[in-house]
């Protein structure tokens, strides 16, 4: 059980942090298309999110989502990257990386032992295949 809620949680950040990632870019996107791509990004987040949310209060539990610092600080570096070189492919770049750290952080957390309930490992291999997809989507934008 005590598995279950730290997966859960960290399923929970991983697209929290997709979400506010999105939000900080989205206005500064110049290709329509790209924005509508974050667009469905987000939306799958946000269904995601909420799965998580029903399972852990399934447990009697409430979400641990990112860290306010954390956010401020991710905000902070995102504006002062996009300072830098504000390109369409550099935000591309940004959001790439983004995948690429939750698909690390989650695989590496379920590599450690085994999740009982099985709809936490469906709901877990669900954010998985969502951010290898989204990274198929984001490299037509380098």
């Amino acid at each position: 059980m005590k598995r279950d809620i730290e997966v859960l949680n960290n399923i929970y950040k991983i697209v929290d942090m997709g979400i506010i990632g999105i939000d900080n870019v989205l206005t500064k996107i110049n290709d329509h298309t790209l924005t509508k791509v974050f667009i469905d990004e987000r939306k799958e987040y946000n269904l995601i999110r909420i799965d998580a949310i029903k399972l852990l209060n399934e447990y009697e539990e409430k979400p641990k989502g990112i860290n306010k610092m954390v956010e401020v600080s991710s905000n902070i570096m995102t504006d002062m990257e996009l300072l830098k070189d504000g390109s369409d492919n550099q935000i591309t770049k940004m959001m790439l990386q983004g995948s690429n750290k939750g698909i690390i952080e989650l695989t590496s957390l379920l590599n450690k032992g085994p999740v009982k309930n099985e709809k936490v490992n469906a709901l877990a291999d669900q954010l998985l295949a969502t951010l290898e997809h989204n990274i198929q989507d984001l490299k037509k934008y380098l």
